[in-house]
């Protein structure tokens, strides 16, 4: 079961600008694929860069999880290129500066096996399993401050980090609400056990009472705590899988 959520962070409220983030997942048998991503508000065309990108990132590797011998990372690393090139085809279409789509990209894919990230600019991806959280995919490093690697740059696989572990839940966070996941302590980044454990708790709970699971979480993101952390836009998206079922 996956479950996400995007709102506005303060400034756009109060600036009255749409949510430039985005989030697509796609549910499968076997799997699921989740994508979330960060529109940059200075490209311009942050928000079609982030809704274009994600979607064809979900699309590529929908597809792709159908041909025989491909390996999570492979498919997360072709899905990204599809995702980066449906940018750029939009880009040309609209006479636009490629970088004014700026964007960045958490592509996951989570299944009994395991979990893969693929990861270009900030946010963060968690692992949860039982008591023990993780951080998948840290946020990105950057040359100069207040700068992140975003998918439509020249030289994008250098900055695309691929990493894998054990199966358990996932929890994607764009760097609006990364602080609440994950904290940076001594120059090292840590979960944030006091809102994720309690977070992953409360989910499981809402999903056997039926609940809706999207909803609260999009409730949670604008709540007045959540709101106190960033002014930017938030997202997370949350893959649940229940005892003896497939991830779904």
């Amino acid at each position: 079961m996956v479950f996400g959520a995007s709102v506005p962070g303060l400034r756009h409220t109060r600036n009255q600008v749409p949510c430039e983030d985005a989030c697509v997942h796609a549910v499968f048998p076997d799997c699921s694929i989740v994508a979330v991503a960060d529109g940059l508000s200075s490209a311009g065309n942050g928000k079609a860069g982030a809704e274009t990108g994600t979607r064809a990132c979900v699309d590529a590797a929908s597809a792709l999880t159908c041909k025989d011998g491909m390996n999570p990372g492979d498919i997360i690393r072709e899905a990204m290129s599809a995702g980066r090139s449906a940018i750029q085809a939009l880009a040309e279409r609209e006479n636009a500066p490629l970088a004014s789509y700026g964007t960045t990209m958490l592509l996951a894919y989570v299944s009994h096996a395991g979990v893969w990230c693929g990861h270009i600019g900030d946010g963060a991806a968690v692992c949860v399993r039982g008591d023990d959280v993780s951080i998948l995919s840290a946020p990105g490093s950057s040359e100069y401050a207040n700068e992140t690697a975003v998918l439509t740059a020249s030289d994008w696989e250098t900055y695309l980090r691929v990493s894998s572990g054990s199966p358990g839940t996932l929890l994607l966070a764009t760097d609006g609400c990364q602080g609440a996941v994950i904290r940076r302590e001594n120059g090292k980044y840590s979960p944030y056990l006091p809102f994720v454990l309690p977070l992953v708790h409360s989910l499981y709970r809402f999903v056997d009472e039926e609940r809706d699971v999207a909803a609260a979480i999009r409730d949670l993101l604008s709540s007045e705590r959540m709101q106190a952390l960033s002014s930017d836009d938030m997202t997370l998206a949350v893959v649940l899988s229940l005892p003896g079922e497939s991830v779904s």
